[in-house]
């Protein structure tokens, strides 16, 4: 038996009512965050199956890997609301059942991002308070360093944890890293990389691009703080704020769901080209910016759709470019920043953002061996119709940083599976997979359970979704 020293998991988007973690109201895309979702109940009990064959002193740190909370499309009430359901159920009042170690580390993606500007904000001012008046004051942080952070409280979550008095006696908090968290093992020859992942998507680094076009003899930037410091103003505004600005941030959330729909495109870009020309009196003019206006906004309108979560297959080729640029470019940087250049020989990767759950050792230039990448998928429904690479995987860590993929489900099979990576999967020993492999039985309950729960809430986020698209 081996200890389980991590549970990483991504793409919760709590509080959207495309998540399968969020509660609906019966027969309704309305929320109700007041409950667990029936999906969030049975995944919770599918893992206290796994902790229940696997007792050890020490519980597992549980890492957050990005896009917990919806913060784009969602309150923060109701997001909040719906984190406290799944404290309530791993982290009861009796400490005897509590499933994790009472510090989570949340590791913020581009629809949470919000709450590494709050954290990093807020370690500002901690610093500042210490100083005396004219010493020099540091800017503020963007990146932590991704091994031995310092420790940055996460001031939303520990907040939601703390309200429970059974947490805040044992002083339960979360801290933030940011854009990614390392972990060494003994030996120093092997080394877990954990990042949300949304760098390897040109649409989150837009203003460095952007830059570089109207200033063509710009640098790119090759390290990971000036990749953060040059985007975070636009991946926060996009991304984890706008679309809780009252009236117009619901319906950018609308504009959001219709975008499955080439027709309701049409009828949107339509509507706000016509609304923006019609202040030009004359005709030709007026013609001329609203059809100039058109081929812009289809241009960004499409990027958007062209999503990495919005397609088929594993990752678009796009998409494989830049994971091999921020493998290979930035990771590498910080690492050999942070380790004077000593790269582990055994690297694995895991990252969540694309929705889309796999296991592949997939090679990169400057590291030695095949990187051993892991990617957690989601937990939300985002098409009409059924995308088979769609799913969400619970990533399981060891103490001797050996990763299994626990795949929940996948849209159109909803058995969970045990999944290693890649090529070697069948020839590295991997004590966890092993061990994991004999103690548990997905054709008894709880799994069975799961499946069938899963495939309803499925099925009902197609019916729900294809409903808020008619909503004008």
């Amino acid at each position: 038996m081996t200890n389980i020293e991590y549970v990483v998991v991504s793409d919760f988007h709590l509080g959207a009512e495309n998540s399968l973690l969020t509660n609906l109201v019966k027969d309704s895309y309305q929320t109700d965050n007041s409950k667990p979702s029936p999906v969030m109940e049975h995944l919770v009990k599918c893992l206290r199956d796994v902790f229940a064959k696997n007792p050890q002193v020490k519980k597992p740190k549980l890492v957050l890997n990005g896009d917990l909370m919806e913060l784009a499309f969602t309150t923060e009430n109701q997001a909040g609301m719906a984190f406290q359901r799944f404290v309530e159920l791993t982290m009861p009042e009796n400490e005897a059942d509590w499933m994790f170690d009472p510090e989570f580390v949340i590791i913020p993606g581009n629809h949470d991002h919000n709450l590494w500007e709050t954290a990093r904000y807020g370690n500002f001012i901690e610093e500042l308070e210490k100083m005396k008046p004219h010493e020099f004051i540091k800017p503020s942080i963007h990146i932590t360093k991704m091994f031995n952070p310092v420790k940055i409280n996460c001031q939303f979550l520990t907040g939601l944890l703390r309200m429970y008095p059974h947490l805040r006696a044992k002083g339960a908090m979360v801290t933030t890293a940011y854009p990614a968290l390392a972990q060494l093992n003994n030996a120093t020859d092997k080394c877990l990389i954990i990042s949300h992942g949304h760098f390897i998507e040109s649409m989150y680094s837009f203003i460095s691009i952007l830059d570089k076009m109207i200033f063509p003899e710009r640098v790119e930037p090759t390290i990971l703080s000036d990749l953060e410091q040059e985007n975070f103003a636009w991946i926060d505004f996009f991304w984890s704020t706008l679309g809780r600005s009252g009236t117009p941030g619901n319906d950018l959330s609308l504009m959001y769901d219709k975008m499955q729909n080439p027709e309701e495109v049409s009828k949107m870009i339509e509507n706000f080209c016509t609304s923006v020309a019609n202040h030009e009196k004359n005709f030709i003019l007026r013609y001329l910016e609203k059809n100039i206006l058109e081929e812009v906004v289809q241009f960004l309108i499409e990027k958007a759709i062209a999503l990495e979560k919005n397609q088929n297959g594993v990752l678009t080729p796009d998409t494989q470019l830049g994971l091999k640029k921020y493998l290979e470019v930035f990771i590498k940087n910080q690492l050999d920043f942070e380790l004077n250049g000593a790269i582990p020989t055994k690297v694995s990767f895991l990252f969540g953002h694309t929705h889309k759950p796999f296991e592949q050792d997939i090679e990169f230039s400057e590291y030695e061996g095949m990187v051993k990448v892991f990617n957690s998928g989601g937990w939300v429904v985002d098409t009409l119709e059924p995308m088979p690479f769609h799913g969400g995987s619970v990533l399981l860590v060891d103490e001797s940083l050996d990763t299994v993929a626990l795949q929940m489900y996948k849209e159109g099979k909803y058995k969970p599976s045990l999944e290693v990576s890649g090529f070697n999967q069948h020839m590295d020993y991997n004590a966890l997979y092993d061990w994991l492999n004999k103690a548990l039985d997905f054709d008894a309950e709880p799994w069975t359970e799961f499946g069938r729960v899963t495939e309803k809430e499925v099925k009902l986020r197609y019916k729900y979704l294809a409903e808020l698209m008619q909503k004008n």
